[in-house]
């Protein structure tokens, strides 16, 4: 049996975080840019951009705006990143969407 208090975690207030922190503080670009990286939607049918890819470019990504590592690419370049195509990957529209938004971001327009 477990002794102590029940495993409630700590006192927090509002709704509890899923998956790691937030990027920056809430309107900064890295909050932005993390916040549409959160949003991307796995197909269930037909393939779409490899999850895996997507993910790692985006952490680079943030990475490289916080100068943690080189940023991954010209921010001129993003709108033409493509990724590999895998089943029940993400919508294509939707990264090539985000990419353009995080290159208005980045580049300050």
């Amino acid at each position: 049996p477990m002794s102590g208090p029940p495993m409630s975690g700590p006192p927090m207030s509002g709704p509890p975080m899923v998956g790691p922190p937030m990027a920056g503080p809430p309107g900064s670009d890295l909050y932005r840019v993390d916040q549409i990286r959160r949003s991307f939607q796995v197909r269930r049918f037909g393939s779409g951009y490899d999850p895996d890819q997507v993910d790692r470019f985006f952490e680079a990504l943030l990475g490289g705006m916080q100068g943690r590592n080189p940023m991954p690419v010209n921010p001129r370049d993003l709108d033409t990143l493509r990724f590999g195509l895998v089943p029940g990957g993400y919508f294509e529209a939707e990264v090539d969407a985000a990419l353009k938004d995080v290159q208005d971001i980045l580049l300050g327009r």
